[in-house]
């Protein structure tokens, strides 16, 4: 009988503990979406943290009546939550969401890409470059970011020069902050 109650409880514990972690991973938070014609919708977008990659693939927004569709980027303009903001983009000819790191002249975009290697996918992340004018995205070379910073900040070299890349990684706090303080002074010139 104490063996009996003692699995019951265990059972009991187990079903209130994976609805628990199941459902604190995914939840909806207020953000927006534009669609196709270019309308700001408001609603929820679904976020699950413990799968990113998905925010590189699709969406799945929740509009104030409440209706739940998932949305690819091939029909979307653009979503965002929580100070996030994803653009629809064509690149190499495939529509994925890329994350929006930085706002004005110069873009700097995080994308999400599913590699296979002996038969694992595994999701990769990379960076690149865009400004207003070019047909398609720039990838960020890790050892060469801060000469791609000198070519893509002419008319202010001083900006570029304020990148470290001692170690030639990318540290894109860094380079974040230093195309903010760039598309700070162009907005302002």
């Amino acid at each position: 009988m104490v063996q009996n109650t003692y699995k019951l409880l265990l059972a009991a514990f187990l079903a209130v503990f994976t609805f628990a972690t199941t459902n604190a991973q995914i939840t909806f938070t207020k953000g927006y979406l534009v669609n196709e014609k270019g309308d700001t919708l408001r609603g929820e977008v679904k976020m699950n943290p413990k799968k990113e990659q998905d925010y590189y693939a699709r969406v799945t927004f929740k509009d104030a009546s409440g209706t739940q569709k998932n949305y690819k980027p091939a029909k979307v303009k653009a979503y965002g939550f929580d100070n996030e903001h994803f653009v629809s983009i064509v690149n190499n000819d495939e529509g994925l969401f890329y994350k929006r790191l930085t706002n004005g002249p110069i873009l700097l975009y995080k994308g999400a890409f599913e590699v296979v290697v002996m038969n694992k996918a595994t999701w990769e992340f990379e960076y690149f470059l865009f400004k207003q004018g070019d047909k398609k995205l720039t990838d960020v070379k890790e050892g060469k970011f801060k000469k791609q910073l000198q070519e893509w900040m002419k008319d202010s070299q001083e900006y570029a020069e304020a990148y470290n890349d001692s170690d030639k990684k990318l540290n894109i706090e860094n380079n974040i902050e230093v195309i903010n303080k760039y598309n700070d002074w162009k907005k302002s010139n």
